[in-house]
C-alpha cells in the first residue's frame, strides 16, 4: 500500500467534518506499516488509467479523453457518457483540495475539541440502539467503542456526510491534475458501483474528496470491503448503522487489527528522559520499562502487548501526554494517516468505554504559521540538519532533523516545535539574509 500525503494543516482540520479520507486496503500488510506519524495521506490504489501527468486544454477534453480510456479498459461507452454528461469543474472542490491555511491548528486543541464528554454520550447511545454490534465486534474483533470513535470523528455519528456529487467531485480532481492517478482511479470505482446498480446517482454523495457515508468510505473500499450487517441484501453505509459500522471493522480488521489488545497506553517518563528516543525506537514495553517508562493507568500488559514493539510519540512535546503507539495505532492511521486523528479516535474510543482521562493534561498551545514552519526548514538546513524540502509540513522529516538540532545544542530533543523555538530558528533565517552567505572575497 502506498500513501499520498496531505499537508499537516489539513489533518488538523478535517476529520471531524467528514473530510478524511481511509486509506484503501489492498492487500493488507502482515504488519502495519508506519508511515509519518503527523502527516495525513489520501489514499493510494492500483494505478489510474492515465499515465504520468496531462494538461488538457479544457475539463471537456479530460472528459473525451478519460471516457476514451475508460471504453479501452472495457467499459460500456453509452454508459461512462451518460455519467458524465453533467460533469463540470467544481472550483468549491479545486479550494477545499488546494487551501493552506495560513495557521495550522495544535494537536493538543484538536484532540481536546474532539474528545469530549457530550461525544462520548452520544455515541454510546447510539451503539446501544444498534442491535448489530455485538456481531459486528464478534465477527471483525474491533471493540465496539473504538468503532464508536471513528463514526463519530468521520460524519459526528453520520450527521455530516458531505453533499457533494462523488462522480463530478472525482472528475473535477482528476481534471485539476494534483492527484490525477489517485482521482480517476476512485472515479472508475465509483462508476462501478452504479454500474452495478449498488447505489444511485442521487445516493452517491459524500465529502469534496469523494468520501462516502456515516464512516467516510472511498469508492474503492466500499467496493472491497463494503458490509452487509443487517443482511438487508444491500451495502448502505449511508443510512444504515450496521452496514457503517460493520464496513469500517472489516476495512480495520483486514488492515491488521489486532484482537483484544490497546491502540496505545499513556504512560509516564521518568525524570533525565532520553526524549531523543521518541520515534526513533520501536521496542517492547519491556524495553521500555528499562528505560523507567511505566504506563499511567498503574495497570499490566497483556500476553499479546508484551510481545509487540511500540513506538513512542510525544504529540505535544515533553511537556504533554506521551503515549507507547502499539500496532492497533497504526491501524488506526491505515484509515486516516495522522497522528492526531488516531489519537482522538482512540481516546474517543477510550472515552465510551469508560476508561478515565488521561493523566498528563495536554498543554495549551499557540498556533504556528506559514511562514514559522517554513523558516524553521530553512534554518534547520542551515545549521546543517537537513528537513527535506521546506513546505511549511511539520513531518517526519523535519521532526527528525530538530530532534538532532536539539540534541546538538543541548535540548530536550523530543522532535517537538513551539512557537518559541520557531521564533528562534526563524530569527536565524533573517540573519542568514541579513548577514548574507559567508564567502572569500575574490582579490
Amino acid at each position: 500500500m502506498v500513501g499520498r500525503y496531505l499537508t499537516l494543516a489539513l489533518f488538523l482540520t478535517a476529520c471531524s467534518s467528514a473530510t478524511s479520507i481511509p486509506t484503501p486496503i489492498d492487500p493488507p500488510s502482515p504488519t502495519p506499516a508506519k508511515p509519518d506519524p503527523l502527516v495525513t495521506a489520501p489514499a493510494t490504489s492500483s494505478p489510474s488509467p492515465t499515465v504520468g501527468k496531462v494538461d488538457y486544454p479544457s475539463f471537456y477534453h479530460w472528459r473525451d479523453d478519460f471516457i476514451n480510456r475508460a471504453v479501452a479498459k472495457g467499459y460500456d461507452r453509452a454508459f461512462v457518457t451518460e455519467a458524465l454528461s453533467t460533469t463540470a469543474p467544481s472550483e468549491r472542490v479545486v479550494a477545499l483540495d488546494t487551501k493552506q491555511p495560513e495557521f495550522s491548528k495544535p494537536i493538543s486543541a484538536y484532540v481536546k475539541g474532539a474528545v469530549t464528554t457530550p461525544r462520548f454520550e452520544a455515541a454510546r447511545a447510539r451503539l446501544a440502539a444498534t442491535p448489530h454490534v455485538p456481531e459486528i465486534e464478534a465477527t471483525y474483533g474491533v471493540p465496539a467503542a473504538l468503532l464508536g470513535g471513528i463514526w463519530t470523528m468521520e460524519s459526528d455519528l453520520g450527521r455530516i456526510q458531505g453533499d457533494f456529487d462523488v462522480i463530478n467531485a472525482y472528475a473535477t480532481l482528476a481534471f485539476d491534475g494534483r492527484r490525477r492517478a489517485w482521482a480517476e482511479t476512485q472515479l472508475l470505482m465509483a462508476l462501478d458501483i452504479l454500474k452495478t446498480g449498488k447505489v444511485d446517482r442521487a445516493t452517491l454523495k459524500g465529502s469534496w474528496a469523494g468520501a462516502m457515508g456515516q464512516t467516510q468510505f472511498l469508492p474503492e473500499n466500499y467496493v472491497k470491503l463494503g458490509v452487509d450487517a443487517d443482511k438487508d441484501g444491500k451495502v448502505d453505509i449511508w443510512t444504515s448503522d450496521p452496514d457503517a459500522l460493520g464496513s469500517a471493522a472489516n476495512l480495520l480488521a483486514k488492515a491488521g487489527w489486532k484482537a483484544g489488545q490497546a491502540w496505545a497506553v499513556e504512560v509516564i517518563l521518568p525524570a533525565g528522559f532520553d526524549y531523543y528516543l521518541s520515534e526513533t525506537e520501536s521496542q517492547t514495553p519491556d524495553w521500555w520499562a528499562t528505560k523507567g517508562v511505566v504506563r499511567a493507568d498503574g495497570g499490566a500488559w497483556t500476553d499479546g502487548e508484551k510481545l509487540e514493539n511500540a513506538t513512542l510519540i510525544l504529540p505535544s512535546g515533553a511537556n504533554g501526554p506521551a503515549f507507547l503507539a502499539l500496532p492497533n495505532h497504526f491501524v488506526i492511521r491505515k484509515y486516516n494517516n495522522s497522528t492526531a486523528y488516531a489519537l482522538a479516535v482512540g481516546l474517543l474510543g477510550d472515552g465510551i468505554a469508560g476508561k478515565p482521562a488521561l493523566k498528563t493534561p495536554w498543554p495549551d498551545e499557540q498556533p504556528l504559521s506559514t511562514a514559522q514552519r517554513v523558516n524553521t526548514q530553512k534554518a534547520l538546513l542551515k545549521e546543517g540538519f537537513d528537513p527535506g524540502i521546506a513546505d511549511g509540513v511539520i513531518g517526519v522529516g523535519t521532526r527528525k532533523a530538530l530532534r538532532e538540532w536539539q540534541r546538538a545544542n543541548g535540548r530536550p530533543a523530543d522532535g517537538y516545535l513551539s512557537v518559541t523555538l520557531a521564533d528562534e530558528l526563524s530569527a536565524k533565517v533573517t540573519s542568514y539574509t541579513i548577514l548574507g552567505p559567508t564567502s572569500t572575497p575574490t582579490p
